[in-house]
């Protein structure tokens, strides 16, 4: 890829380098402080917070974050370097940045253990929480090599149509809400279903802290951002606002338009390329497994009671998730339809 992309690729291993380099300096930066009654005052960096969930027994929770928050962005890096510089079958170089592509998201888990900690602990008198310098560097390297990952994966699919049989498309325009008439309605509604699902989810309490000695208080999405906000923690309220709802709210309107505008072959292909990117950063479901881990493993460190919420939250991402794959095997089959009429 490097050899293909010329001068024009010269910025990526620049790049690449510089998400190394944000990566190293997590590791070894003070990441979270936590203040306790009756304990000194310990900060962690990011190997020492996964020491620190081990200690509290929350087993699960340290070991995906080892993986994903610790060794994963390294292998990914790895995998990114290999990719731009060997040389690969075209197709096999795309499906292999394209897995990588998808888990990349889910080193993001860290950050919003570290957001739930920051709110549970917040405004107590017994127990407190913050967070160092090291957080940012963190959410700086996961998001510029995020950012680079779909930049090689577009590169590399470019590459994969280049070595193909030209595919020309017709400038007919296709509705798909009438494409399939026994599935095309069925996205709009879930689309429209799914919104109001995750406008639910944002205010639905989904926690409350029941340990005696800490005020009770109880939790939503939008309750804990504006933790954050007031306290302060712009990055990791614009973090928050931007991949639980901004982007999840915005992907689900483009669908919709998508599926219910007439548009050429060429606009629907680019169209769905767009929201595949924006679900990349959609992060309800990595949200949904720090709380879920949250809620059934840090028990030891803040108890906590599940509210009704929570089951709101996980419906939003069932239905996201359902929806996703549906509208992409639809658009998929659709595509496919046209090219074989043009074939023959």
């Amino acid at each position: 890829m490097a050899t293909w992309a010329g001068k024009k690729g010269l910025l990526i291993p620049l790049f690449l380098l510089v998400s190394l380099v944000l990566n190293i300096f997590a590791l070894i930066l003070p990441f979270l402080q936590i203040n306790e009654a009756l304990h000194s005052t310990v900060i962690y960096s990011l190997p020492h917070s996964v020491k620190l969930m081990w200690e509290h027994k929350l087993y699960a929770v340290s070991l995906l974050i080892l993986g994903f928050s610790i060794i994963f962005p390294f292998v990914k890096l790895i995998s990114l370097n290999l990719a731009w510089f060997v040389p690969w079958d075209a197709k096999r170089r795309s499906t292999f940045i394209h897995l990588v592509e998808l888990l990349g998201k889910w080193s993001f888990m860290d950050i919003f253990v570290v957001i739930l900690l920051l709110a549970l602990t917040s405004n107590q008198a017994f127990i407190h929480s913050k967070i160092h310098i090291g957080v940012y560097f963190f959410i700086g390297a996961i998001s510029l090599s995020m950012v680079l990952s779909q930049v090689i994966y577009s590169l590399a699919q470019k590459m994969e149509r280049d070595a193909s049989p030209p595919v020309t498309h017709d400038a007919k325009r296709h509705w798909l809400i009438i494409e399939n008439i026994y599935l095309g309605w069925t996205v709009p509604v879930l689309t429209f279903i799914a919104i109001a699902a995750l406008l639910e989810a944002l205010h639905a309490p989904f926690l409350k802290i029941s340990q005696f000695l800490l005020a009770s208080h109880s939790y939503s999405i939008s309750e804990t951002a504006s933790v954050l906000h007031d306290n302060g923690q712009i990055v990791l309220y614009v973090v928050m606002a931007g991949t639980l709802a901004i982007i999840p709210i915005a992907r689900l309107i483009l669908l919709m338009f998508t599926w219910i505008v007439p548009m050429k072959i060429k606009t629907h292909i680019w169209m769905n390329g767009l929201t595949e990117g924006m679900s990349r950063w959609s992060m309800l479901d990595v949200f949904g497994l720090a709380l879920f881990l949250v809620t059934t493993e840090g028990k030891d460190l803040v108890k906590t009671e599940i509210q009704p919420g929570l089951y709101v939250v996980l419906v939003a991402i069932g239905l996201c998730y359902f929806l996703g794959f549906l509208a992409f095997a639809l658009h998929k089959a659709m595509v496919r339809s046209e090219v074989t009429i043009e074939a023959n």
